[in-house]
């Protein structure tokens, strides 16, 4: 499936409502698929989205400026290991591993609907197992001085432009 053709891409910049509103669907039927094919509580199968929701609509497609069906397996790193730490007002080890288990679901959903391919999931999940580095990127977070903050920074840093692999 190309990216011209798929509807979970930004077809241009004045699109955001179009694609805002397939992935809150998305989510919607998300919650269903954890809950029928994952076999997760109700309750935990919300939690999951939930967590999915603000990587999708507030990273992926706002500050992205792209779609879940966008294969750069790096997103999710630059989520949580940059994006997340920085924008969430007292991010836990906790929190990250609770968000890469829902992102890592989040992933097999797409790939099992054909919207990310099973190679992009797959490069994906091997970045959402990398617990200990987010874990790092945290800890060193919490002990910046300001002359280290743009090195920080620099590592998956979310401001950069998107790759393909």
């Amino acid at each position: 499936m190309t990216q011209d053709r798929n509807p979970y891409t930004l077809q241009n910049l004045g699109d955001f409502v179009r694609l805002d509103a397939l992935c809150h669907q998305l989510l919607r039927e998300f919650v269903v698929w954890l809950q029928e094919e994952q076999k997760l509580e109700p309750a935990q199968a919300g939690d999951m989205a939930h967590a999915a929701d603000r990587y999708l609509r507030d990273f992926v497609v706002d500050i992205k400026e792209t779609g879940p069906a966008d294969a750069d397996p790096t997103l999710v790193r630059q989520y949580l290991g940059n994006w997340y730490i920085i924008h969430t007002l007292e991010p836990t080890p906790e929190e990250i591993d609770h968000l890469a288990v829902s992102l890592l679901h989040l992933q097999r959903y797409l790939s099992a609907r054909g919207i990310l391919t099973p190679t992009a999931a797959a490069a994906a999940a091997e970045h959402l197992r990398e617990t200990r580095f987010y874990h790092q990127r945290l800890a060193e977070f919490w002990e910046l001085t300001p002359d280290e903050i743009a090195g920080w920074r620099g590592v998956d840093d979310y401001r950069r432009g998107r790759s393909t692999g």
